[in-house]
C-alpha cells in the first residue's frame, strides 16, 4: 500500500513538474512573440503599399506624436497634418537610428491642395540684424512622387518633385498668399543607369508674393542624392545688416555638403522670417521623407 502511494505521488508530481515546465514555455513563448511583434511594429510603422485608392483616414489636422519621444520634436511638438491616409510616424529604417516618417499619396488631401505633414518651426517676428530661425537634420528621401526631374537650372518646368524644407515669411504690400512662401527646397526623382536618385533644386520667388512660372525661379540642381541615403540639411534664413549697408533678408543652406545661398527680394517689406521641414507636394503615386537627429536654433532680440 505504502508503494503504492509513493508511485502515484511520484506520477503526481511529474504531472505537475510538466505543467509547469508547458506554462513556463508558453510564457516564454508568450514573451517572445510580443517582442518580436513590437519589432515588426517598429519595421512596419511606414508600410508599403502599392493600393492607390484606399480611404483616407482624415486629413487637415494638428496633433502632436503620441508613439513615445519624438526624434523631431526640436523644431515643433505639434505636427500639421493636410494629408491622408498616412499619420507621421517613427521607424529604425533599418539603421541604428530613429527617423521621423513624412509619407504622403498624390490626390489625397482634403482641401484640393498639394498634401503634406509639416512642422513649423517658431517665428522671427523682429526684423532686426542678426535675429534668425534654423533648421538642421539628416534627410532621406525613399520617394518624391512620379515624375521625372526635367527641370534645368532658371526655369520652373514642371512641377514634379516633393518639397522637404521651405522658408516663408509674410512682408507688407499685400501680393501672393497669406502666409508666403520665400523659396523651397526639393527633390525631383532622376533615373542613372537604372539607379534612382533625386536633383535638389531650390525654388525662389522673384517678386515678394510670386507663385508659379511668373513670380518664381527654379536654381540648381544644388546636389544629386541616392536613394534611401543620407545627406545632411542645414537652413537658416533671418536678417542681417553690415554697417552702412541697408538690411539683408537671407536665406543660407547647405544641403549635401553644398552652400546654395539666397538673398530674398525687397528685404525693406520683410516682416518675418520662419521655416516648415517634414513633405509637401506629391503629383502622382506617394512620397517618402524621412528626418533624423534634428536640431533648431532661434534669435529674435
Amino acid at each position: 500500500m505504502k508503494k503504492q502511494l509513493n508511485l502515484m505521488t511520484l506520477k503526481t508530481l511529474a504531472i505537475v513538474a510538466l505543467s509547469a515546465v508547458a506554462i513556463s514555455c508558453s510564457n516564454n513563448d508568450q514573451e517572445v512573440l510580443e517582442d518580436d511583434m513590437n519589432a515588426i511594429q517598429d519595421e512596419s510603422s511606414a508600410p508599403e503599399s502599392n493600393n492607390l485608392t484606399s480611404a483616407c483616414s482624415f486629413g487637415n489636422m494638428k496633433y502632436t506624436y503620441s508613439g513615445g519621444f519624438d526624434v523631431n520634436k526640436n523644431v515643433n511638438t505639434e505636427i500639421d497634418d493636410r494629408s491622408c491616409p498616412y499619420n507621421y510616424v517613427q521607424t529604425t529604417n533599418g539603421t541604428p537610428y530613429t527617423w521621423g516618417v513624412y509619407r504622403l499619396r498624390a490626390g489625397t488631401s482634403t482641401d484640393g491642395l498639394q498634401p503634406r505633414i509639416e512642422r513649423a518651426s517658431r517665428v522671427v517676428t523682429k526684423v532686426r540684424s542678426g535675429n534668425y530661425v534654423s533648421v538642421n537634420g539628416v534627410v532621406r528621401i525613399k520617394k518624391a512622387g512620379d515624375g521625372a526631374s526635367t527641370s534645368t537650372n532658371g526655369n520652373l518646368g514642371n512641377s514634379n518633385g516633393t518639397y522637404f524644407i521651405q522658408a516663408k515669411g509674410t512682408h507688407n504690400g499685400g501680393g501672393g498668399s497669406p502666409d508666403p512662401a520665400i523659396c523651397l527646397f526639393v527633390a525631383k526623382p532622376i533615373t542613372v543607369n537604372g539607379v534612382q536618385y533625386y536633383d535638389i533644386y531650390r525654388e525662389q520667388i522673384t517678386v515678394r508674393g510670386g507663385s508659379g512660372a511668373g513670380g518664381r525661379t527654379l536654381y540648381g540642381p544644388i546636389t544629386r542624392v541616392r536613394q534611401n541615403r543620407d545627406f545632411a540639411v542645414n537652413v537658416t534664413t533671418g536678417f542681417h545688416q553690415n554697417p552702412g549697408q541697408s538690411m539683408s533678408h537671407y536665406v543660407n543652406a547647405t544641403i549635401n555638403g553644398v552652400t546654395a545661398n539666397f538673398q530674398v527680394p525687397r528685404p525693406d517689406l520683410a516682416k518675418q522670417a520662419k521655416l516648415r521641414m517634414g513633405a509637401y507636394r506629391c503629383k502622382g503615386g506617394e512620397a517618402e521623407i524621412l528626418w533624423r537627429s534634428v536640431t533648431s536654433g532661434f534669435r529674435n532680440n
